[in-house]
């Protein structure tokens, strides 16, 4: 088992998730070394310590670490943290953590850092508070990402109208080529002569890097667009990125606030029973 003094494991290689992820390494597209990587923080403004709210008996970043490790995909998966109160839970439960510093805007500069000390060539990155995205829908997303080139890949779903005007859901408009031309939290398009038939698209947290254009973007300073409209995504447009979209099947029920924790249990209530 390799280990790093800036990541914590337990020691045991007994649970067979952490074994997988020791010592299992996922190469795609000519032996590139594909890794996935959770992003969680105690610090949320709308949620404190939403990554160890507890779903049905179960912490969140745990449903999250489970169904991520169900995929065919990804056999090397990382949560990063600066939490120490996430760093223990993960390491009660034999999941790689690694310690991250305070100081990154959001979660895809976290996820930087984990490639930066871990290494890979592609990075998953799986947002801490989608406990409902499930391993096949990652690996399908994987899958149809590959297909294409690009700098970073952002999975989206069609959504609601009524979906579509709730601030808490990123919607992205794209061009011919399924590139990223614009993200917000306001209804896009706009719709203003009330026409019938408009689809929405709403971003999904679960993003496919390549190595080298993640460390650009998080080389690269925010804009007042990316501030304002508190989207770290817009930042691939801004800067000019390569941002190819992927859709996938269905939009997963996040966690933004306490009270969406009754909306990720029912459906994880419908889907263990169907």
């Amino acid at each position: 088992m390799r280990c790093f003094p800036w990541v914590s494991v337990g020691c045991s290689l007994e649970n067979p998730n952490q074994k997988k992820a020791a010592v299992l390494m996922t190469q795609v597209k000519g032996g590139d070394r594909l890794i996935g990587v959770i992003p969680a923080r105690m610090g949320s403004s709308r949620f404190f310590g939403k990554p160890l709210a507890k779903i049905l008996g179960k912490e969140m970043i745990g449903w999250v670490y489970e169904n991520v490790t169900s995929c065919s995909m990804l056999k090397e998966v990382y949560v990063a943290t600066d939490g120490e109160e996430i760093s223990e839970y993960c390491e009660r439960q034999g999941i790689p953590c690694v310690m991250t510093s305070p100081d990154h805007k959001n979660c895809s500069e976290r996820s930087n850092e984990v490639c930066r000390k871990v290494g890979g060539d592609l990075v998953v990155e799986i947002q801490g508070d989608e406990p409902t995205l499930e391993g096949e829908t990652i690996d399908a997303f994987i899958r149809d990402s590959l297909k294409s080139d690009f700098d970073v890949a952002v999975a989206y779903a069609e959504i609601s109208p009524d979906d579509a005007k709730s601030a808490h859901t990123v919607k992205v408009a794209m061009d011919h080529r399924s590139r990223a031309l614009f993200f917000s939290r306001s209804p896009l398009p706009c719709n203003f002569k009330e026409k019938d038939g408009v689809r929405y698209y709403g971003q999904v947290g679960l993003y496919l890097w390549k190595a080298s254009a993640l460390e650009r973007y998080a080389a690269t300073e925010p804009s007042d667009i990316e501030a304002i409209e508190d989207t770290h995504m817009l930042r691939l447009v801004v800067d000019r990125f390569d941002a190819l979209m992927v859709q996938v099947d269905y939009a997963p029920v996040g966690v933004d606030l306490p009270e969406d924790i009754h909306y990720a249990e029912s459906y994880l209530k419908k889907r263990e029973s169907s």
